[in-house]
């Protein structure tokens, strides 16, 4: 009898610490599972905001480039403009000093029309015929 209350008694002893290390064991594993998914979403929400951070460095990098390429675009016509602008005026005057010579040929020509004229008219012995009369007033 005493083999078999010893026996029952190391059953037991074994069953209630198997059964004990099966609790301990359950417990630590479900905290382990509960210890990866906290940080698993940790990771996660790290992720999103390492992403959003990304996001918004990108769009002011964008935003940035946009106002550089304005910017330039800008100082580009700008440039084209003043080039526009000096070419026209360079033309103008071209155009002014080129009228203002053949005006000067023009009174030229018309001087020597007039002398011319007045050659013939002598020559031809009339005294006063409209031609004259008109050089006359010219005068």
């Amino acid at each position: 009898m005493a083999d078999t209350a010893l026996l029952t008694t190391l059953v037991g002893i074994a069953t209630g610490a198997l059964g004990g290390f099966w609790t301990v064991r359950t417990y630590y594993l479900k905290r382990q599972d509960e210890q990866r998914d906290r940080q698993r979403a940790e990771l996660e929400r790290a992720r999103v905001e390492l992403d959003r951070q990304k996001a918004e460095r990108q769009a002011e990098l964008e935003k940035y480039a946009d106002g550089k390429t304005r910017e330039y675009a800008s100082q580009r016509d700008f440039s084209h403009l003043l080039n526009q602008y000096k070419t026209l005026d360079l033309n103008l005057t071209t155009l002014h000093d080129f009228q203002g010579k053949q005006l000067a040929d023009i009174e030229l020509d018309l001087r020597d029309l007039k002398s011319m004229l007045n050659i013939l008219l002598l020559q031809a012995g009339s005294t006063d015929t409209g031609i004259a009369r008109y050089l006359k007033r010219e005068e």
